[in-house]
């Protein structure tokens, strides 16, 4: 097969190209957005929609989000690398392997919920900070070991020892 200009591998050397994100890091970047939002919203006034207390905690939130969301995304993907470089048809097998995982979009939802918490719901300090320390820490929790048991599973399935892993296998790595 001729290589074709739409072609990606068909580019000449030193061709520009542009970069291609990651669910995960879409994900992040919607968050620093969402974040933003907020700090314009925010007020000094302690009866505002967004207090500055408020947009405190949910700093910390987004870079807890931030800070677990793209690690675990290259570990996940880190694991990816090696197990494609065991199996026989690496591209199509790639295809089943998920763009993002659950416990990314549960992360997320943590965060989405927790704004619309901070803009919708009339919540004391005190349970304010309650509700964005459970979120950190399921955020903290969820994506390190989702991260960790999709990178065990691609280790796995890259021994040779191991049956090759068909398309139910590659949607759990």
């Amino acid at each position: 097969m001729a290589a074709t200009e739409t072609d990606p591998k068909a580019a000449a050397p030193g061709a520009k190209t542009h970069p291609t994100l990651t669910w995960p890091q879409i994900l992040s970047f919607a968050a620093f957005g969402i974040f933003i939002l907020l700090a314009v919203v925010a007020s000094p006034d302690p009866d505002a929609t967004v207090t500055q207390g408020e947009l405190k905690e949910v700093g910390t939130f987004t870079m807890f989000l931030i800070g677990a969301m793209l690690p675990s995304d290259a570990l996940i993907r880190f694991g990816r690398n090696l197990l494609f470089q065991t199996v026989d048809k690496p591209d199509e097998k790639a295809q089943y392997a998920p763009a993002t995982t659950l416990a990314q979009w549960l992360a997320f939802g943590a965060f989405a919920l927790v704004v619309l918490a901070t803009l919708l719901a009339e919540i004391g300090d005190e349970e304010f900070k309650q509700v964005i320390e459970v979120g950190r820490v399921l955020v903290i929790a969820l994506l390190p070991s989702d991260a960790g048991i999709r990178f065990g599973r691609a280790l796995y399935y890259r021994s040779p020892k191991t049956a090759t892993p068909g398309a139910a296998q590659m949607r759990r790595v």
